[in-house]
């Protein structure tokens, strides 16, 4: 029963998983904030282009 041993604790390997949510739900923010902001950016030049 050499493998029990050698697993990490059940709390270390929480906080690891919650980390990893954490960065997933991170990058899925700034994911979600570009394509606003390019969709943001690409909405004024039509306006500016509409009006000008």
């Amino acid at each position: 029963m050499l493998s029990t041993e050698n697993r990490p604790p059940a709390p270390r390997r929480s906080t690891g998983r919650w980390r990893r949510y954490g960065r997933i739900a991170a990058a899925n923010f700034v994911r979600g904030a570009s394509y606003a902001c390019g969709t943001a950016v690409i909405a004024l030049m039509t306006w500016w282009v509409q009006t000008h």
